[in-house]
């Protein structure tokens, strides 16, 4: 779904390519290792089954930092029952040499604890199409919760489930920023919830992370360490839905902790299991070659701040986006071209029709998709401005549009 007034298509949001964005192409996710041993508590270990789900998505490399964003996975229709009890020793965590670390030194995945599961909760989402599954972080006792908006995008309703406790709400999008990745959600009736803790503090190369969350939808915490390879890197990635435009994303944290597709939105946590990051981006060129991506803690957290404040200048959205009611999914020479229209919307009340050409918008060229998603970001539900577009045949025509409110996140 363009990420403001594009209603998705009718394709899944799980598909087997993806459009190319560069010359090389990259297999992503790498089969999922042995799951780790989960722990209900400090002293008792549990092993849990593992849920293989198959997904066949092809990420793209631009140079060194162009990647496709991670599809929150398919959720399942129902987990396996878990293997009996058993007793494990924890994988210890190696300390990596300062100057140089080693993934093989302290990469793997590590038993999940109270510490290490403690806010962290399993978000699933349904859309027009399909049910999705991601992870976030719970932020305050009464519910307030953090996720990536691409776990969120494009649904209709969530479902977030509290790992630790099993307690499952319903929740609402308060506000995102698409330029960022991050959205604030709002679980309905909760109270006494138990908040990730964070640590803000300056990351350096070599430190040790742990990567932790849902991955692959399985419905249950997984985790996998790792190190801190470089810092303030930029990557280009698209949501899951070939309608979403791509956005940059600048100032993130490489390392080598392995996670998945339904990991996105999670904690990436230090050595004392403060969050440091959100995971959110990732590819591979091999299972011992991968590039994982978290957003600083601190740059999510500040449109965190944004939104609780109610202030939605800037890139920073706050309640519904606009909706003009069309699918557009190329971009043409001086515009957007329409794909589809929607029966009852804005779009189809002024005429617009299905090969019609989008020129402006509010008085503002339209040359490519991310320019009309954030273009309608900045207009509110209710407002009229005009449009100006290229019918299929004819000269360009120019209407008032009044935008409705969009019924997708």
């Amino acid at each position: 779904m363009l990420a403001a007034g594009v209603k998705p298509d009718a394709a899944p949001l799980l598909s087997g390519t993806v459009p190319t964005l560069g010359a090389v192409t990259l297999n992503w996710p790498p089969p999922p290792p042995t799951p780790p041993v989960r722990r209900a508590s400090a002293s008792t270990v549990v092993a849990v089954s593992a849920l293989a789900m198959l997904l066949s998505l092809a990420l793209v490399l631009v140079g060194s930092v162009g990647l496709r964003v991670w599809l929150t996975s398919r959720a399942p229709a129902s987990l396996p029952a878990p293997r009996p009890a058993v007793t494990s020793t924890p994988l210890p965590v190696a300390t990596p040499t300062p100057s140089a670390p080693l993934p093989s030194q302290s990469t793997g995945p590590v038993d999940v604890t109270d510490q290490i599961e403690r806010g962290v909760v399993l978000i699933e989402g349904e859309t027009p199409n399909e049910v999705v599954a991601g992870t976030g972080m719970v932020l305050t006792a009464d519910g307030e919760v953090m996720t990536n908006y691409h776990v969120v995008r494009s649904t209709q309703s969530l479902t977030v489930t509290v790992a630790a406790t099993g307690q499952s709400y319903r929740a609402t999008v308060v506000g995102r920023d698409a330029t960022v990745d991050v959205a604030l959600l709002r679980l309905e009736g909760a109270s006494g919830l138990d908040p990730v803790s964070v640590d803000p503090d300056p990351v350096a190369i070599g430190d040790i992370v742990v990567a932790a969350g849902n991955a692959n939808g399985q419905g249950y915490v997984s985790a996998n360490r790792g190190n801190v390879l470089s810092l303030s890197t930029s990557i280009q990635v698209e949501g899951p839905v070939e309608n979403d435009p791509p956005e940059t994303l600048h100032g993130l944290i490489e390392t080598n902790a392995a996670a998945w597709p339904g990991d996105s939105g999670g904690p990436m946590y230090d050595a004392q299991y403060e969050v440091l990051g959100m995971t959110t981006a990732g590819g591979a060129e091999s299972d011992a070659e991968r590039q994982v991506y978290a957003i600083p803690i601190r740059t999510a957290l500040d449109v965190v701040d944004q939104v609780r404040a109610g202030d939605d200048s800037g890139t920073v959205v706050i309640g519904p986006k606009a909706y003009l009611g069309v699918v557009v999914q190329t971009d043409d020479s001086g515009g957007v071209r329409i794909d589809r229209v929607e029966a009852g919307t804005p779009a189809e009340q002024i005429g617009l029709r299905p090969g019609d050409l989008i020129r402006t918008v509010d008085g503002k060229a339209i040359p490519d998709r991310l320019t009309l998603s954030h273009l309608l970001d900045d207009i509110r539900p209710g407002e009229t401005v005009p449009i100006t577009w290229q019918p299929t045949s004819g000269t360009d025509r120019t209407a008032d549009i009044t935008l409705a409110a969009n019924p997708l996140n």
